[in-house]
């Protein structure tokens, strides 16, 4: 369930305006809209020397859920959240996150989250989160060669499960599948995009810009050879989802720092275990203004 960037194969409130004379009919869509306005889910990351550190509320009601990511630290931090089955633990579910290629036992589930946040910085999402017994951690990929360790938090998804309210809109879209993507909308610069995954694996989906004279061959060729040459991107500039499971969506973020082409992947592998999507092919060239 692990990826590495690098390695080729391994709200505001919800405001009313109301009329100086409120009818029945206006306090029954009054009543709808609060029904519909998402919980809030605040997730803050810093380090405690090597460590990345996360702070989070102990519950969150089931339902249509905001998470925000506050990065106050000096490093990237993430927010992946797994859903675990009743009898594992936290520590039961790192062991299968860092185990890079290895098969995913069913009692531990993609459950969205944000991508990374540079040190100052925010990353949100929007989805469904089901009740459960959740973790939320903080993976060290976007800075490589520090030393940080694994965070992790624990936190419950109390009541019962609520598929009302609708997910807000959004510009641009990416749908993930076995194994390819789908996208419309999106530019230069910070988007807002509606990610779902429509396949039955989990993915997620990581945008890296090309270097100069990068071919969609060239990246596909270096990708299904293990141990060949590294792909000819720029991952210095990389953006990326948390990861979901099939079948889920989530309005969240993607930033694309500058004009020009990008190759979309996912190095999430199969729950049978194996390669990771993108050296079975599962990569996209874009190119955003």
């Amino acid at each position: 369930m692990r990826h590495n960037l690098k390695c080729s194969l391994s709200g505001p409130a919800l405001v009313l305006i109301v009329a100086a004379s409120v009818g029945p009919a206006a306090r029954g869509n009054d009543v709808r809209e609060k029904q519909a306005a998402p919980a809030r889910f605040a997730v803050t990351a810093t380090e405690a020397g090597k460590q990345l550190r996360l702070s989070v509320p102990k519950s969150v009601a089931a339902g249509l859920v905001t998470i925000t990511l506050t990065n106050r630290g000096k490093a990237f931090h993430e927010a992946q959240l797994i859903r675990i089955d009743q009898g594992h633990t936290p520590r039961d579910a790192l062991k299968v996150i860092a185990a890079e290629g290895a098969p995913s036992p069913g009692w531990i589930h993609p459950a969205g989250g944000t991508g990374p946040a540079p040190p100052g910085g925010k990353r949100s999402a929007t989805q469904r989160l089901r009740p459960g017994n959740y973790i939320v951690y903080d993976a060290p990929f976007q800075n490589e060669g520090q030393g940080l360790k694994f965070g992790v938090a624990s936190f419950k998804v109390e009541g019962e499960a609520d598929d009302g309210g609708e997910l807000p809109t959004a510009p641009a879209k990416i749908e993930a599948y076995e194994y390819g993507f789908r996208v419309s909308g999106l530019t230069a610069g910070k988007n807002t995009i509606e990610f779902s995954n429509t396949g039955r694996e989990p993915h997620h989906v990581i945008a890296v810009p090309y270097k100069a004279g990068a071919t969609l061959t060239e990246i596909r060729n270096a990708f299904r050879r293990q141990g060949g040459a590294e792909p000819p991107l720029d991952f210095e500039h990389t953006s990326y989802t948390a990861r979901i499971a099939g079948g889920a969506k989530q309005i969240t973020e993607l930033a694309l720092d500058k004009p020009g082409k990008y190759a979309l992947l996912c190095f999430v592998s199969n729950r049978r275990g194996g390669p990771p999507h993108v050296a079975q092919g599962m990569v996209a060239e874009i190119t955003v203004r």
